[in-house]
């Protein structure tokens, strides 16, 4: 079972950022995260609340806390989706911008989607 360091760096990693772009978006020492990652310490309620909001992930997700048990949904139990190392450069770019900025791009990618499927589709 993974604990809190193995998801913190599996969520690091996947975003292709180094220790060092972590520790100094948290305002926290590259000694401290690197301790999270190694499971040598946890962190602390104000850094765990940091952590989510950097990674946009839930702190249940980060301590492995399931509220109640329910049958998963067919999108759960199917095989991960692979990412392409072009969609993760786009992802660690996109990690990296502000809340207005991500929303921003959201918002477009929401309206260009929408745009796209009122076209009729190529024969």
């Amino acid at each position: 079972m993974k604990q809190i360091g193995d998801r913190l760096r599996d969520l690091r990693e996947a975003r292709n950022l180094k220790q060092t772009d972590v520790a100094n978006a948290l305002c926290i020492s590259n000694k401290i995260l690197s301790s999270y990652e190694r499971n040598i310490s946890v962190p602390t309620i104000d850094n765990l609340k940091h952590l989510c909001e950097f990674y946009n992930v839930s702190a249940d997700y980060l301590l492995q806390i399931e509220l109640e048990k329910t049958e998963p949904s067919s999108s759960e139990t199917s095989a991960p989706m692979l990412i392409s190392p072009e969609q993760k450069k786009l992802l660690s770019y996109f990690e990296r911008l502000n809340t207005e900025n991500k929303e921003a791009v959201l918002g477009l990618m929401i309206l260009y989607y929408k745009e796209q499927q009122r076209k009729p589709k190529d024969v």
